[in-house]
């Protein structure tokens, strides 16, 4: 009596057993399907920077980079794939011949559209900064001074949809030499709270 109890018991585990792996593969078969059917590549162009702006930071440049692509990586990206990142040299490639000396270029709606088009990209999104300035100083009491002024401009276009969205924001400071008056800080900062502000199109 007790071992067909037993064997009971272990039959209903079993049964329960392949029911969820059953459950597991299937979940997992859809959604590779489905991400492979829905699966948009992504375009992130260059960091511009106005002509106006004489010195840049390669730091803050880095920290923009690569917060663009970070905004389009995806926890287990390699079981459900949403977005294809498209390789920069094939970006580079299609820029104009004025877009790849981005100290005299403009970046403009048309651009990120130009773009979209010679790669098939679904997501096209480029930054631009548009004031930069970081300085430190020692004030007439010897104290170190820190001043930083920094304008970012995001332009995102939905090819699917047509749409542009676009977000700016500056900020700047000026008093003591602290960690978060330094651009590369404010920039990190300020990268986030834009790109929150941008579709997800997940």
């Amino acid at each position: 009596m007790e071992l067909e109890w037993v064997r009971g018991v272990s039959n209903i585990f079993r049964r329960q057993l392949f029911c969820i792996i059953l459950f597991i593969c299937l979940f997992s078969t859809d959604f590779r399907t489905c991400s492979a059917e829905h699966v948009q590549r992504v375009a992130v162009l260059p960091v511009f920077f106005s002509d106006n702006i004489s010195i840049k930071n390669k730091d803050v440049e880095k920290i923009i980079a690569e917060a663009l692509i970070n905004k389009f990586h995806m926890p287990l990206s390699k079981v459900v794939t949403f977005f294809e990142m498209i390789p920069e040299s094939d970006i580079i490639g299609v820029l104009p011949v004025q877009s790849k000396d981005k100290k005299k270029s403009k970046l403009s709606n048309d651009l990120l559209v130009e773009v979209g088009e010679k790669l098939n990209a679904d997501i096209v999104i480029a930054t631009e900064v548009t004031s930069y300035w970081s300085q430190s100083r020692m004030s007439w009491e010897g104290d170190r001074i820190q001043e930083t002024d920094l304008a970012i401009r995001i332009i995102n276009y939905h090819r699917p949809s047509r749409q542009f969205t676009q977000q700016h924001d500056r900020q700047s400071y000026l008093g003591d030499d602290i960690v978060w008056a330094q651009p590369e800080y404010i920039a990190e900062h300020m990268m986030y709270d834009l790109l929150k502000k941008i579709p997800n199109y997940r």
